[in-house]
């Protein structure tokens, strides 16, 4: 599977909800919501790379995995 932040291979994990889990060598690990695919698919949404890295940094040790909502991913697209 294909990264959605940074398009590099990544590896999809086996969900447990409305979501894509995704483990990018690049990006780290995160989970997309459908809603969030399909605003990317039909607005053709790029994400900001080094925003996006930098937000799920953020995340580092706390245990959680970020997830990207619809909301999410219009605020880490590309201007």
């Amino acid at each position: 599977m294909e990264c959605f932040i940074c398009k590099s291979k990544a590896n999809e994990v086996t969900p447990s909800g409305d979501y894509k889990q995704l483990a990018c060598p690049e990006c780290g690990e995160y989970k997309i919501s459908g809603t969030a695919t399909k605003a990317i698919e039909n607005k053709r949404l790029i994400f900001d790379i080094q925003r996006s890295r930098e937000w799920l940094n953020s995340f580092l040790g706390t245990g959680q995995i970020p997830l990207i909502d619809e909301g999410k991913a219009l605020g880490l697209q590309k201007l």
